[in-house]
């Protein structure tokens, strides 16, 4: 039985469709209490988009348990808002959310 480890075609990768060895959620990891990554190594998801899109109100329903019609009342985002999700060991990550009305090419 071949293994992937050996294989070149799979670079970092044990598995096709895996994350990579190196990423921090592999078998390969010991116990991650003490080890939690730092913000700037978390991988990050970017809300970006339109004003009044949806993108905060996104957020608060999925990560924060905010029911739909209580988004209705938010205010607006000013600024770049980074927040840190870590509901579990295996999932920890940082959501940026952007302002609608920022001009990147400014």
């Amino acid at each position: 039985m071949a293994s992937y480890d050996d294989d070149e075609n799979f670079g970092s990768y044990g598995v096709v469709g895996s994350f990579p060895k190196d990423f921090g959620y592999g078998p390969d990891e010991q116990d991650t209490e003490d080890r939690s990554p730092s913000a700037e190594n978390k991988p990050r998801i970017l809300l970006m988009g339109l004003r009044r899109s949806g993108k905060s109100s996104i957020q608060k329903v999925v990560f924060h348990k905010m029911s739909p019609n209580e988004t209705l009342f938010l205010e607006s985002t000013n600024k770049i808002v980074k927040d840190d999700i870590s509901n579990s060991s295996f999932v920890q990550f940082q959501i940026w959310d952007f302002p609608g009305q920022i001009d990147f090419f400014d």
